[in-house]
């Protein structure tokens, strides 16, 4: 079974304008469309409640608002390797990252050592995504072996 939205801009245009408000937000209501946008741009657009109506939802309001969400927690949690490596190395101790992550100290770790492995072998214009020491010294403070 296929399904096509139409919505005024042709059935195969990911962004969506709903008929209910006026001149609300542009909204993508495809995972692909809402990722393009950039995670700053999905921040926002989340947070803007004019965007987001909580009476009459359409089934374009559901869409869009499961788009933007999704797209948004794929970037986030995209980055969090990089600010678990950020926090171990200005000093935070293994049980406060894991609490700001809202997990176990050993997901944490699992999840920086996923990212941290292929950012010290990638190499960019000469230098690698994150120096040895820096590895080395993350891993330490998670009481990993180096």
């Amino acid at each position: 079974m296929r399904v096509v939205l139409g919505f005024g801009r042709g059935a195969d245009d990911p962004m969506n304008r709903s008929c209910n408000r006026s001149e609300p937000p542009s909204r993508p209501i495809t995972f692909r469309a809402a990722e393009d946008l950039g995670a700053f741009e999905l921040a926002q657009l989340w947070v803007d409640r004019t965007a987001w109506p909580i009476d009459d939802r359409t089934q374009y309001d559901e869409l869009a608002e499961l788009a933007v969400m999704s797209a948004l927690a794929t970037l986030l949690t995209r980055w969090q390797p990089l600010a678990i490596h950020g926090a171990m190395l200005a000093g935070a101790k293994p049980e406060a990252v894991a609490g700001a992550l809202g997990s176990s100290i050993d997901e944490a770790y699992r999840r920086w050592h996923e990212w941290a492995s292929v950012q010290r072998d990638f190499i960019c214009n000469g230098k690698p995504g994150i120096t040895e020491g820096e590895y080395e010294a993350v891993a330490r403070r998670f009481g990993a072996p180096t």
